[in-house]
């Protein structure tokens, strides 16, 4: 087991334990961010024949004017069998999508009038989009709407994804009490979890959300012998403290590959195996739970889904760094002219939910650096 890693670190060795998936077939109207578990070729050419890119006339570019339009009938989207052109003059009503007839090489925009300029750049040329047998949509893939239409533009109406893995998610504390009953003192409401299964379907997974288990060895090894999953998260019991009974059972009964990451918040997670299912122990204090989640459980599990994106911000406010960790102090991204600039609202406690939700952002300042205002530095923005 390593203790006390670096972020990067703690990826490398949880993505040494995949989550093992599964697949299934769909059609494109199921497919909207699920993970593509196939290369795609193009069953066609697209376009697949020639086809008019104007409403207007269909015309030889090197016949003669005044245009003869009398003598065909307007050829529209759908049409198999175009009237050939046959004398130079002739001019075919034509409407957007329309294959073009033999014998033209040319469009005339309707707006400039039969006898105007001739454009055979306003043809769509068979292929010249893409050509059958080509690979455009590859395994891992994240198959958004426009991958979708893509999809379906090459001929498909089925497609091989990764099926949706299944993750527990479990808060362990005697002190947790579900929302909407009566507290007593020494009590609070259960959040995490409520927090994390929507994570876990925000990037494509099924969130099995159990209730919280009590503090003993005997109730978490119950709980954990009777899931039916693909991996497991749970939420509290992984520092030092006597009562920390994630990280207990797990280094007396499963499988440890990291304990401690070098970031602030969220520096006491765990990752190793229970039974062979991969595990992840969240901090019990809900920020570093949430962001632990952002910055290795996300990537691990789902990296074609990022839910951050590294960008340059200017402070407004100073902020402290961590010593010996990367400091993550929750920012508010916003644009100003032409840069972006970060300010903080809420004090920074890592238990303060409310500070997530009041910004947008977080800092990435390197191990014992902070910041002062006026200074650029590397941010997260959330998406």
């Amino acid at each position: 087991m390593e203790t006390f890693v670096t972020i990067e670190r703690a990826l490398t060795i949880a993505r040494e334990t995949p989550v093992r998936f599964r697949t299934e077939k769909v059609s494109l109207n199921q497919a909207h961010n699920r993970t593509l578990a196939q290369d795609l070729q193009s069953k066609v050419d697209d376009p697949p024949f020639d086809n008019s890119a104007m409403d207007g006339w269909a015309v030889n570019s090197k016949g003669t004017t005044p245009r003869d339009t009398t003598s065909y009938s307007t050829v529209r989207a759908g049409d198999h069998d175009p009237e050939w052109l046959t004398e130079d003059n002739a001019a075919c009503p034509i409407m957007t999508g329309a294959p073009i007839p033999p014998g033209a090489d040319a469009i005339v925009m309707k707006e400039d009038g039969v006898n105007g300029k001739a454009h055979t750049n306003f043809i769509r040329k068979r292929g010249e989009n893409f050509l059958e047998g080509h690979t455009l949509l590859e395994t891992g893939q994240l198959m958004t709407p426009s991958a979708i239409s893509l999809a379906a533009t090459m001929g498909y109406e089925t497609i091989l994804v990764r099926s949706k893995p299944k993750i527990a998610v479990i808060s362990t504390g005697d002190e947790l009490i579900a929302p909407g009953n009566g507290l007593e003192y020494g009590q609070i409401y259960e959040s995490n979890s409520y927090g994390l299964c929507a994570l876990l379907e925000k990037i494509g997974c099924i969130a099995i959300h159990h209730s919280v288990v009590e503090d003993s060895i005997e109730g978490l090894r119950n709980t954990l012998n009777s899931l039916d999953c693909d991996a497991i998260l749970t939420s509290g019991g992984v520092s030092m403290g006597e009562f920390d009974y994630v990280r207990k059972l797990m280094e007396e009964e499963g499988v440890l590959h990291f304990w401690k990451v070098a970031m602030r918040p969220g520096g006491p997670p765990l990752f190793g195996t229970w039974n062979g299912t991969p595990l992840f122990g969240l901090p019990g204090n809900p920020v570093s739970s949430h962001l632990v989640f952002t910055m290795i459980v996300a990537p691990w599990l789902a990296p074609e889904v990022p839910l951050a994106k590294e960008v340059r911000v200017r402070m407004k406010d100073p902020v402290k760094g961590a010593p010996g960790k990367v400091c993550l102090r929750r920012i508010q991204i916003s644009s100003e002219g032409d840069e972006l600039v970060a300010t903080t609202h809420t004090h920074q406690g890592s238990g303060n939910i409310h500070s997530l939700v009041a910004h947008n952002g977080v800092t990435y300042l390197p191990p014992d650096t902070g910041a002062n205002a006026g200074d650029i530095i590397t941010a997260l923005w959330f998406h």
